[in-house]
């Protein structure tokens, strides 16, 4: 079955979409997927393949591009849809991938996707109203200072006494629509805001804070569709080694950061409440295929930070290794994500789901899926 992989992309992550497609195209069961990789360039341009990439070939993007120039979007799909593309693999980070425009344009074509749709991708990456469909669920979530005045016009000393009243210092400050802890500060300071703001105004809407949370950072992975069973992946600790949380650097840098399963603090009835926390947000965002739950454990319970749609696949990401501790190899996993965007494609869910089993149940079956 042929699977397009999309890669790159016009968002601050670009390089680690990269990454993450490296290791996708090294795991793949070229047994089951021909593969097309699609290179998303900065520009917003797409420069599919011009024929499969042969199994344990090396993939560099724009090399082997179909007219020698990019494509638009609409017009690269359409083409890749003519070379009998059954299934899309979005790799994609940040704006422009993982906010629901790509995978809005694959609904419009009918064209199964892995991971989220539009509309959940679209939330999920939007911080704001992740807090808003979450805190309406009653997931317990930081407290959080919210500006009702416009990005464009905030000023550092105002703003800064009323983050601090409401939410105290120190605070973490973030942009609306962001990943890879991209657009994150942690602020103890005026001056230390004003360069929050002055970095980032005019690239985003808006902004908020959140008091800052102490207590075991952990991230909880789910598989499944919404609808369907869900597998709670066992919880990832995540114990950063230079800087004092889990910055840019000690997420993608390789010995930054201890990630360890299970976290060294929790209980199993703790591991057990953190799974189906993680469950509920899946649940209550409608996610699809895959989602990444970060929190953190306080001594009053775990409180929810934000919620990933297409977690990262690099050698150092969460999910692979919260999947490893599982029992699932990385070209498992990508079967199975493969698997359950066919099958929601097809409108078919589990016997499981329709008999109301436990959600947090292993996914056995899913759909049928072939050379």
């Amino acid at each position: 079955m042929d699977v397009a992989v999309l890669a790159g992309g016009r968002s601050p992550e670009h390089d680690i979409s990269l990454s993450s497609t490296a290791e996708v195209l090294r795991h793949l069961d070229r047994s089951r997927w021909r593969v097309w990789p699609v290179f998303l360039d900065r520009d917003g341009g797409w420069w599919p393949s011009a024929r499969p990439l042969p199994p344990g070939a090396a993939w560099q993007p724009r090399i082997g591009a179909v007219h020698g120039r990019a494509m638009r979007p609409g017009s690269a799909l359409g083409w890749l849809l003519d070379q009998g593309i059954a299934v899309v693999l979005p790799v994609l980070h940040g704006p422009h991938g993982e906010d629901g425009t790509v995978q809005g344009m694959l609904e419009l074509h009918d064209v199964p996707c892995v991971g989220s749709g539009c509309a959940a991708s679209a939330v999920a990456m939007d911080k704001i109203r992740t807090r808003q469909a979450l805190q309406s669920a009653g997931i317990p979530l930081a407290r959080a200072y919210e500006p009702s005045g416009p990005f464009a016009a905030a000023g550092a000393p105002a703003e800064f006494a009323r983050m601090r009243a409401a939410v105290g210092l120190p605070a973490f400050v973030k942009v609306d629509a962001s990943g890879s802890t991209f657009g994150v500060q942690r602020i103890e300071s005026e001056e230390q805001l004003a360069t929050f703001l002055g970095e980032f105004r005019g690239r985003f809407r808006r902004w908020f804070a959140e008091s800052e949370v102490r207590g075991e950072e952990i991230t909880v992975a789910v598989l499944g569709n919404t609808g369907g069973p869900l597998q709670a992946l066992p919880p990832v600790g995540i114990y950063p080694q230079c800087d004092g949380w889990f910055t840019h650097e000690a997420k993608y840098r390789p010995g930054a950061s201890e990630e360890i399963v299970p976290p060294r603090g929790l209980s199993q009835q703790q591991i057990d409440h953190v799974q189906d926390l993680a469950v509920r947000c899946h649940e209550t965002l409608v996610c699809d295929g895959m989602s990444r739950t970060d929190m953190i454990v306080t001594p009053n319970g775990p409180v929810v930070l934000e919620v990933n749609t297409l977690p990262g696949l690099t050698q150092t990401s969460l999910l692979p290794k919260a999947a490893a501790a599982a029992g699932l190899s990385f070209s498992a996993l990508l079967d199975r994500l493969l698997a359950l965007a066919l099958e929601r494609r097809n409108g078919t869910v589990g016997e499981s789901a329709r008999g109301g089993a436990d959600r947090r149940t292993t996914l056995d079956g899913g759909a049928s899926i072939s050379a």
